[in-house]
């Protein structure tokens, strides 16, 4: 059974994902993630030490990715990727504006990127 969840910070941030984990598994694995500066995960926005997580419903493997939609697209959350793929051309323009409204955010994790793989590009 797959639990579709949300994460919310004391700021009113609302993460929304899926996850076949235990609930409170997940929530530590972002934790763990933000501490460590790793993924691309938009729950990073949220402040995790002061939040909350909880099942928005239960579903099948075989609704996963539509009925993570459905609570992506219906709260007004962090997530990046609204659709999930859905309508492409929505999704593309969805990221564009995103990266407009973010443009210093973006500057800064090329510049972390370039930074951690001079290596790649040195070749």
């Amino acid at each position: 059974m797959v639990k579709i969840y949300c994460i919310e910070d004391i700021n009113d941030l609302k993460y929304v994902g899926s996850t076949t984990q235990k609930l409170h598994k997940r929530f530590t694995g972002h934790k763990q993630n933000k501490i460590r500066n790793h993924g691309k995960c938009s729950s990073m926005e949220l402040n995790l030490e002061n939040s909350i997580i909880y099942v928005l419903e239960e579903c099948d493997d075989s609704e996963r990715k539509e009925r993570e939609r459905y609570w992506i697209n219906k709260i007004d959350c962090v997530n990046r990727y609204k659709l999930n793929g859905i309508d492409k051309e929505k999704n593309k323009e969805y990221i564009k504006g995103w990266q407009k409204n973010n443009r210093e955010k973006c500057r800064e994790a090329t510049r972390r990127w370039r930074k951690n793989n001079s290596f790649k590009l040195k070749n």
